[in-house]
């Protein structure tokens, strides 16, 4: 019976070391950010009139440049107009605005918007990226600590929506790029005419996989969406996580054991007997 047993605790540990490994994105929930209680005294003291429930982390904005810990905003070459906002919480994200270089203009979910993905946990911090050709940004993280070779599961939340100042988007998706791997989600088309509040897609989980092709790659979002100049769909991002694929060896050790440990049991019914 010992020996039964100590091969159950074997397969047991075979089991956990197949499993997925750890997150390797940081802060993928993006409940960590840099912001301190005055960091947004100056903007709110030059516009004692919006309750702040976000800011603009792109760096066009002044003082909140990279303000989501571990991330950041690309708005060099033909990005150098890009648009991306953080909003604390989804509770609270219609409530008030972001804090933005378009003060006073509603910078914040419309009122579709059905509030934390499955992932807002805790504080339930999300990111909004524009969609409009013309101020679109990638939003990344370099990714370390991957193996060359080695199978890797990315899986995200994301919606597609508008901002609460605009009607009449088309479309949006969320694009990205994994080192020299690109992914794109479904195209989200909206039913709702100019003039009238846009459709909100509702959180969509999404699953790609990628083999590295080297030690560190970058992991990087970036909204698509039509049309363009004024009417700008937005996408919706949470819950990034990036883990290893167990390796295929180790889940035929595993069953081995299993194998193994029905053949002792079997053994010891007969003995038994």
């Amino acid at each position: 019976m010992r020996k039964i047993l100590l091969t159950a605790g074997a397969i047991v540990a075979l089991a956990g070391a197949a499993q997925a490994g750890p997150n390797l994105v940081k802060n993928g929930s993006f409940e960590q950010n840099n912001l301190t209680p005055t960091s947004l005294d100056g903007f709110k003291a030059a516009h004692p009139g919006i309750n702040v429930v976000g800011v603009q982390v792109d760096g066009h904005l002044p003082g909140f440049g990279n303000t989501v810990t571990d991330w950041s905003s690309d708005i060099t070459g033909p990005y150098s107009a890009g648009y991306n906002l953080y909003f604390f919480d989804g509770d609270t994200a219609k409530l008030g605005d972001a804090a933005s270089i378009y003060p006073g203009e509603q910078q914040r979910p419309n009122a579709n918007f059905t509030g934390d993905s499955p992932d807002g946990e805790g504080v339930g911090a999300f990111m909004v990226l524009d969609g409009d050709p013309n101020f679109t940004s990638p939003f990344q993280q370099s990714i370390s600590g991957l193996t060359v070779g080695q199978q890797y599961n990315l899986q995200f939340y994301w919606a597609g929506g508008e901002l609460s100042n605009r009607t009449g988007f088309e479309t949006i998706k969320l694009t990205g790029s994994f080192g020299a791997s690109a992914f794109t989600t479904e195209t989200f088309n909206n039913t709702k005419p100019v003039g009238i509040t846009g459709d909100f897609s509702g959180w969509r989980l999404e699953k790609f996989s990628f083999k590295a092709t080297s030690t560190s790659q970058l992991l990087s979002f970036l909204a698509a969406g039509t049309p363009a100049n004024n009417l700008p769909p937005v996408a919706f991002l949470d819950g990034v996580s990036l883990t290893a694929v167990p390796e295929p060896a180790t889940w035929a050790i595993m069953l081995m054991g299993f194998a193994g440990l029905g053949a002792a049991l079997r053994a010891r019914r007969r003995a038994v007997a």
